[in-house]
Formats: C-alpha cells, sequence, structure tokens
C-alpha cells in the first residue's frame, strides 16, 4: 500500500527543532518515476530514486494540529512519466517525506497540468515543529467551515423536529 513516510534526515532536523521555537518549512513537492518501477519508499532516502520535475506547493490547509494538505500544480510543459513517487522538500532542499509503494497506481504526467493535492500527517511529531511554508487554501478553509456550518444547521433541525414529534406526536 503506497504510505508517506518521513525520512532519517526528517527526523534529524525535527529532534533538532522540538523545542527550539524554530520548525521545519516543507516548501517543495518533487515528482519521479522510480527508475521505471514501484519500489517501497525507505527511511534512509535522502532524494527520489529518479526525480523528474519539482515545483513549490501553491497552497496549503491546516487540516488540524498536525496534518496538512498540500497542492501543487506541473504544468503541461512537464516531461511526460509515468509518476510513481513524490518527494517533499524542505527550504534547505533537504527530504522530508516520500510517498511511494509497490501497488501504487502509476499516473502520467505531460501534454496537460498534473495536480497534486496531497495530505501529510505528522500526528507524532510535536505541534508546530512541522509546517508547510505556502500560502493558505482560503477557498477550501471557506469550503469546510460552510459545511460545517450546514450540518450544524441540520443537526438543530432534526433534533427540534423529533422533539416536537415527541410532544406532539407528529411533526
Amino acid at each position: 500500500m503506497p504510505s508517506t513516510l518521513l525520512t532519517d534526515v526528517a527526523v534529524a532536523k525535527i529532534a533538532a527543532a522540538a523545542g527550539s521555537g524554530s520548525a521545519v518549512a516543507i516548501t517543495h513537492i518533487a515528482l519521479g518515476d522510480g527508475n521505471g518501477a514501484n519500489y517501497e519508499p525507505g527511511f534512509e532516502q535522502t532524494a527520489l530514486q529518479r526525480e523528474l520535475a519539482r515545483e513549490p506547493i501553491v497552497k496549503r490547509h491546516l487540516a488540524d494540529d498536525h496534518t496538512w494538505r498540500v497542492k501543487a500544480e506541473f504544468g503541461p510543459e512537464t516531461p511526460a512519466f509515468y509518476v510513481r513517487e513524490m518527494g517533499f522538500f524542505d527550504t534547505d532542499g533537504d527530504l522530508i517525506a516520500v510517498f511511494a509503494g509497490g501497488d501504487l497506481q502509476a499516473r502520467q504526467t505531460g501534454a496537460i497540468s498534473y495536480l497534486v493535492d496531497h495530505v501529510l500527517n505528522f500526528s507524532r511529531v510535536a505541534e508546530g515543529v512541522v509546517i508547510v511554508d505556502a500560502p493558505d487554501d482560503e477557498l477550501f478553509g471557506l469550503a469546510v467551515s460552510t459545511g460545517i456550518a450546514l450540518a450544524n444547521i441540520q443537526y438543530e433541525q432534526l433534533r427540534q423536529a423529533d422533539r416536537l414529534r415527541r410532544m406532539t406526536g407528529s411533526y
């Protein structure tokens, strides 16, 4: 199963940043073809097996204290290849996390825009130690908050209807 894992470099950087007031800032996403084959990512990786394109993260959304949703766009000028690996790099250019897997379904780049919309979870890392340095995805945040508000309204309407039914025997 494809998975996103933190590299040994990331663990060392996170340990150094913890309690120091600094953070590991992820800024770029890279795509590669895994040298033509799927593979299981390793903690010791310092690079993708064969990186073919890299772009800055264009939008981010903090889903909760430890989970970031990140977006990047690889334009139609990106060389055509099958994506079998994805890397997340910090401001120093170090590989922080890698997404790959033996049963990853490869998708092709080139000719049209290739959009990356990925969720990074750092639940085992102290809050604020790993950040994504990119503009906020305000539209996504608005959509989420609107959805929550509508769900709360519907829940309240159902609760009130149930109370009326219990009081009067009908709606």
